[in-house]
């Protein structure tokens, strides 16, 4: 047995006992906020930008107009098809998505409180695009939006994968300057119907 494995096999050995979470009554939360302007407010916070739009080709019409040069694209969305320039069914290996421009995923919750956007497995075509995509479009139904990340968790349970995104990737900690774009993509639009 090599070190790795007898270090996995005392680490399961000294496993603490799970416990239960703890029961929080979200409804002293409760501020009678409008959750889409509080979610806009909030993706907006983050260096992300929200649209209001009423339809997938809306969507595909604006991504155009704010993305001229994209070449390669792809999209989740149902009736977009024309939008895709590549199939991601031919390709088996990440890295040949580095020059994935931009990336249109669905989505089915997200969070007020923090313009956070629940993307799950099933949602993500492979799990590495959404965050080697140089721009991420994500959309989703306003009657989605919970107002804390407590509904969230309540909404997310069973996923074998899932990731909260909040607005393009970005890092401050190289000479205190901030870097966006430095671990995923340059930029978030979210687009709320």
């Amino acid at each position: 047995m090599g070190s790795r494995s007898e270090i996995l096999v005392k680490i399961k050995a000294n496993k603490p006992d799970t416990i239960e979470l703890p029961r929080i009554n979200t409804s002293v939360f409760y501020e009678g906020l409008d959750l889409a302007i509080e979610f806009t407010k909030k993706v907006e916070a983050v260096g992300g930008t929200v649209y209001h739009t009423s339809n997938n080709i809306e969507v595909i019409t604006k991504i155009k107009e704010l993305f001229p040069e994209a070449k390669i694209n792809f999209s989740t969305l149902k009736n977009t098809e024309e939008f895709n320039t590549i199939s991601l069914a031919d390709i088996k290996q990440p890295h040949k998505l580095e020059d994935l421009d931009v990336l249109v995923l669905e989505s089915s919750l997200g969070v007020a409180e923090n313009g956070a956007v629940w993307i799950e497995d099933s949602k993500i075509p492979m799990r590495v695009c959404p965050f080697i995509t140089k721009h991420l479009v994500l959309v989703l139904e306003e009657k989605v939006l919970v107002p804390y990340m407590h509904q969230a968790y309540k909404n997310i349970g069973g996923f074998d994968f899932g990731v909260f995104i909040s607005g393009p990737s970005k890092t401050a900690d190289i000479e205190q300057s901030l870097v966006i774009g430095a671990h995923g993509a340059l930029s978030l639009s979210v687009f709320l119907y």
